[in-house]
């Protein structure tokens, strides 16, 4: 039986209608722009062409475009994609594990993964360029090839498809200076995932504009080292900060949000929201800068093992240069990170430094976990300097958050090795403070009911001239964390997050409640009030909810959405119609191949 989430007709997209200006018609399109509603494109398969790629091409929004396998923009071509365009990524699918064994006799932690469909996924090789520049009325959106789009997928669906990575020629600090894309394999032999090299700082792979990219990360299985070798959302590998990279949205992918190897691209207003394992991670020597970043976990829910994850090399998989060198640390202002109560907020780790100003951490098990394991580890990067932690604050950190629970000297032998990390923390103007936020939220099958509302009111979250940055890339914004206290929220009118009732009001000051209309505001809830104006938290989807099914004996035409619990004898016409929904299509596949070797009588 299939869970009532698979069933769900969401229409939350319909609360932006107001604020955004969508137009009728928006559960079709991605905003008021000249595109065809997306029931009217037809769908354009798109292969590898046996190792030609994409070519020099335009996708437009008057085409659905389905990534069938890993497919290339190969040297020397551009892809552009205009706004309001939806590609969407075939899942794939393995059939076999190939396992392995130590040569003294124990089992090796390797495994390969045997696919009969390769993921879909969209690979821009390194001297290639990606031209994708949406807009906040069209974003680009790319997700999984099942997706309805019509808001019924939760963020409880992940791992879906292969994700967008997106290569250049940048300064790693790897041994040989380049790598391989982590997750993807060039089967045509041309080493078109082969990364890194020495590009200037300022090459540009193209412009990435106002992304929304959803339920994506595949694995090729597990290293030798016991490391999943997996795809994420968003992957950038070794490029040039003359990159454009603003207005991401990386949501519920079966790895990380944003995963950054090497190179010196700027991120600016990005979100990694609900992912599997890390929001924001990087590695391998990444060297820019970042404002306007905001991570939310949801642990609790199995999503979200660090809100950032920072590491500087590869050294437990020995391919690191004899100098570690370049070392990461970034310069990372205006971060909000959100937890659930039990993850860690940020990982450094590896030889990660970072030079991190004026952000938020909420709602952590642990605040900063400083290790010190590797010869040239997050302690060292501290005492060369490569790391500066500045002007930050945090709230909710463990159990009281105690300076040992804000920042953790960990899985080191330096005796005052808690102290130093403390006096730093301490030194540099970071301390506990109440952001005065609704950070708390509530789910059910991936679908936020109870809002989040992270507008700071607050004189602890305003940061001082001294703090501001000085880098005129920067903003130079006069507040702590990614959101402004005026109450603007970036992430309103183009993201899969607020279609999934992430955000509630959003304002700059208290809500005159005496002027409100209290009730439930999301459509997809059975007791949507039309006239309420404040969501007061009683939505519920359970009372309106049966078989959908009109054959089934159990059919109720009074049902807005279908549990699963449909059953009768019109069924078993149809014995391969695994979910019950009246057509035999890829969803009843892959439910059988995911049930596949299950013993029946357990």
């Amino acid at each position: 039986m299939l869970s009532q989430s698979s069933h769900f007709v969401a229409c939350a997209l319909l609360l932006m209608l107001s604020v955004c200006g969508f137009h009728e018609g928006v559960l079709a399109q991605q905003g008021p722009c000249d595109c065809l509603a997306l029931s009217e494109r037809p769908i354009k398969e798109i292969s590898d062409g046996e190792g030609s790629g994409t070519g020099t091409v335009t996708w437009s929004c008057d085409t659905i475009y389905l990534l069938t396998e890993p497919v290339f923009v190969n040297s020397g071509d551009e892809l552009t994609i205009a706004p309001g365009t939806l590609i969407k990524g075939r899942t794939g699918v393995v059939f076999d594990t190939l396992t392995y064994t130590l040569p003294n006799g124990n089992p090796s932690p390797r495994e390969d993964y045997v696919y009969s469909q390769h993921a879909g996924s969209l690979i821009v090789s390194a001297g290639a360029s990606l031209q994708a520049d949406g807009t906040s009325d069209c974003p680009i959106v790319f997700t999984y090839e099942e997706d309805p789009m019509d808001g019924s997928v939760g963020y409880d669906i992940r791992g879906k498809w292969g994700g967008l990575i997106v290569c250049g020629n940048g300064a790693l600090n790897t041994f040989d200076g380049n790598d391989e894309v982590e997750g993807v394999v060039d089967y045509t032999g041309q080493d078109r995932h082969v990364y890194g090299g020495d590009a200037a700082s300022d090459a540009s792979s193209g412009v990435l504009r106002y992304l929304s990219i959803r339920h994506a990360s595949t694995s090729l299985g597990i290293s030798q080292f016991g490391n999943g070798i997996e795809t994420n959302a968003l992957t950038l590998c070794g490029i040039g900060n003359g990159t454009t990279v603003e207005y991401i949205e990386s949501i519920a992918s079966g790895d990380d949000g944003i995963q950054i190897f090497g190179g010196t691209v700027d991120i600016h207003h990005v979100a990694a929201i609900f992912n599997e394992e890390d929001g924001l991670e990087y590695d391998q020597g990444w060297q820019g800068r970042g404002q306007f970043i905001f991570a939310m976990t949801d642990e609790l829910n199995d999503a979200g093992e660090h809100a950032g994850d920072y590491e500087g090399d590869d050294y437990e998989e020995f391919d690191v240069n004899m100098t570690f060198m370049p070392y990461s640390n970034p310069l990372l202002y205006n971060q909000t990170y959100i937890g659930a109560g039990a993850a860690t907020a940020i990982r450094l780790h590896n030889g990660a430094g970072v030079r991190m100003h004026n952000s938020l951490f909420v709602n952590f098990g642990l605040g900063i976990d400083f290790e010190d394991e590797d010869p040239c580890d997050a302690w060292e990067l501290l005492l060369f300097g490569e790391t500066n932690i500045e002007n930050n604050r945090f709230w909710q950190i463990g159990d009281s958050s105690a300076i040992a629970e804000l920042i953790l000297y960990d899985d080191g032998y330096v005796f005052n090795g808690q102290e130093v990390v403390e006096a730093h923390f301490i030194d540099n103007n970071n301390f506990a403070a109440d952001p005065d936020i609704d950070f708390t939220f509530s789910s059910d099958s991936g679908h936020v009911m109870d809002p989040i509302n992270l507008t700071p009111d607050s004189v602890t979250m305003m940061a001082e001239l001294e703090s501001l940055p000085n880098d005129p890339w920067f903003d130079s914004v006069d507040y702590i964390g990614a959101f402004s206290p005026s109450g603007e929220n970036w992430l309103t009118c183009w993201t899969y997050a607020e279609q999934l009732g992430l955000f509630g009001a959003w304002n700059g000051g208290d809500v005159d409640t005496d002027s409100e209309i209290l009730g439930c505001t999301y459509f997809f809830a059975c007791n949507y009030s039309a006239a309420a104006t404040l969501d007061d938290g009683t939505c519920e989807i359970e009372s309106c909810a049966g078989c959908t099914f009109s054959d089934a004996d159990n059919y109720d035409p009074e049902a807005l959405f279908d549990d699963g619990s449909c059953n009768g004898s019109a069924l078993l016409d149809c014995p391969a119609d695994i979910n019950q929904d009246g057509f035999v299509n890829t969803s009843d596949l892959l439910i059988f191949l995911g049930a596949f070797g299950d013993d029946c009588e357990e």
